[in-house]
């Protein structure tokens, strides 16, 4: 299944003279799109929250053909015609396939200068093009192993929303879970090592971005328990552990894990003496 091509919000309220790419007679001021050199524009393409591309921070406006092109080499990279046009066009036989394939390409090429390149069968993006979704591929790589990135970039790259919402290719779908399972570990990763270098404010936001996204993972609510005990909110911690169990119970009919059990076990011998109901807490633990 493929989504709707008609216009989408993004183009909606671009101005009148931004060229159409692959969409004849689009142009209102010219019968046919206005080609983009490239001489020395900056490409940007956005997948996260809507597909985008822009030449020099300017929107461009990209038929649908067009953008499923683009959007498959910049989350698979360099492949060859014959992979294109099999993802691309599923149900197609294989001559009208390559002819689409043939067709995109040709208007990229012409219209985009700069965007696309082809060298012995195989096709990609040029290098020079950003894509966010390789920024937060590599902001995760260099997590696992590098020093901290600026914490404030880090998050916003993390907080992007979903891959190209409204699209379900099968590839898209693949994608989307990668990517959605990558964001998540690089968030508890985030948390993890801005609490070892005593950053809580900052680990407290990338627990909960963890949290908001995935509200039934147990590794996230682990990091977020981590981050209450090491500020001292012994009761914050202890919520967020209680508030876990029962939803996993409601809605999953399953136990907590007895990591998360032990993180919060310690908190049993830590109330005062004199506590009117000493054996609460360890009753519901």
């Amino acid at each position: 299944m493929t989504p709707h091509c008609g216009a989408t919000s993004a183009e909606a309220f671009l101005p009148r003279t931004v060229p159409v790419v692959g969409s004849k007679g689009t142009n209102h001021m010219d019968s046919e799109p206005v080609p983009i050199t490239g001489n020395g524009a900056r490409w940007s393409l956005r997948l996260f929250e809507g597909w985008q591309l822009r030449s020099d921070g300017t929107a461009v406006v990209v038929a649908y053909r067009e953008r499923r092109l683009l959007s498959l080499l910049a989350l698979q990279g360099e492949r060859p015609r014959a992979h294109l046009a099999g993802l691309l066009w599923p149900d197609s036989d294989e001559s009208r396939a390559h002819g689409n394939l043939r067709a995109a390409v040709w208007r990229v090429q012409h219209l985009l200068v700069g965007v696309l390149e082809e060298s012995q069968g195989m096709m990609r993006l040029a290098p020079d093009v950003r894509v966010d979704v390789h920024e937060l591929r590599d902001l995760a790589h260099r997590l696992a192993s590098a020093a901290l990135p600026d914490v404030e970039h880090a998050l916003h790259v993390l907080h992007r929303g979903t891959l190209l919402p409204g699209w379900y290719d099968d590839w898209v779908l693949e994608e989307r879970e990668q990517l959605h399972q990558l964001r998540l570990r690089a968030l508890e990763t985030l948390a993890d090592r801005l609490l070892a270098s005593g950053d809580v404010d900052g680990a407290l936001q990338a627990a909960m971005g963890a949290v908001t996204i995935e509200p039934l993972r147990e590794s996230a609510h682990r990091a977020l328990i981590r981050v209450h005990l090491m500020d001292g909110n012994h009761v914050e911690a202890v919520r967020v552990y209680r508030a876990f169990r029962l939803r996993l119970s409601t809605e999953l009919g399953i136990s907590v894990s007895p990591q998360i059990v032990e993180l919060v076990r310690p908190l049993q011998t830590s109330r005062p003496m004199h506590s009117r109901h000493p054996r609460q807490l360890r009753r519901e633990i």
